[in-house]
């Protein structure tokens, strides 16, 4: 996994979207971009292990990063996803 940029898939509850959540995870750092029932997380791997209490070592794609307290009200999961590969 690269350290310079990670992209995370944000799932959001059947309540729908949260401006607090989005708000959360830029003030650790973060970018976020609205998708079609989410938002596309991204950042670096420091910001990310550390807004999210993970290490991101080892890990296999795709996988799952634990759910914060602040974002578990209106967040059903956050996932690495595993990169696309392009082919010729």
């Amino acid at each position: 996994m690269t350290d310079e940029y990670i992209e995370l898939f944000l799932k959001w509850t059947a309540d729908g979207e949260n401006l607090q959540a989005k708000t959360w995870l830029e003030s650790n750092g973060l970018r976020t971009l609205p998708i079609t029932q989410g938002l596309l997380i991204t950042g670096s791997r420091v910001q990310i292990e550390k807004a999210f209490s993970v290490s991101l070592e080892n890990k296999q794609l795709p996988f799952e990063v634990p759910i914060p307290a602040e974002l578990q009200a209106s967040v059903a999961s956050i996932t690495v996803p595993k990169p696309r590969s392009y082919h010729r």
